[in-house]
């Protein structure tokens, strides 16, 4: 008996550290497709900014630092280079994409906010739209909607704000491919 218990322990323990993947998902309804590129896409140019009508939030840096870091890890691996830009990127290389995210809303929930608090710290989300421009001729090749949420009740690994992000940032990379 004590063998099984065992087993059965670190079978628990495995389901509960994978956690719980991001998933983007689309608004309801079609959306227009993105104009192919004309050239394959070899740098992502990539400015987060807040919505103007957002309110306000203290951990907005905090939120870009995530963004940052998982298109620099997406961009890997990926194998394209990555321009972090603040507003609007300067002169750029054929083959670049810029993709303007606008964040109209977001709730920034870190994993160790969720380790110590579990449910109590409520759901993570964002609510972000990507503006794709082909560079250098600046010919717009369209945009896309994007939200994804966590559930507090999904326990302690559900996906906070950091896989969220990343699931994000990967997909944005992949429609700026033309990858459907």
């Amino acid at each position: 008996m004590p063998r099984l218990t065992k087993r059965f322990a670190l079978v628990v323990s495995a389901i509960l550290l994978a956690g719980c993947a991001a998933s983007v998902q689309r608004p309801e309804g079609e959306q227009a497709a993105l104009q192919q590129p004309t050239a394959p896409l070899k740098r992502l140019a990539v400015a987060v900014v807040a919505d103007p009508a957002m309110p306000a939030s203290s951990d907005w840096e905090a939120f870009r630092g995530e963004w940052r870091g998982a298109f620099t890890q997406a961009a890997a691996d990926a194998g394209i280079s990555l321009a972090w830009v603040d507003a609007q990127p300067g002169p750029q290389p054929a083959g670049t994409t810029f993709a303007r995210v606008v964040i109209r809303d977001y709730r920034y929930i870190a994993a160790g906010s969720r380790y110590g608090f579990g449910a109590f710290t409520g759901n993570a989300h964002v609510n972000a739209r990507a503006d794709f421009t082909e560079l250098p001729s600046g010919r717009r090749l369209g945009t896309r909607d994007y939200t994804t949420a966590s559930s507090a009740w999904q326990g302690i690994f559900a996906a906070m704000t950091a896989k969220q992000v990343q699931a994000l940032a990967a997909r944005i990379i992949e429609d700026a491919r033309g990858r459907p």
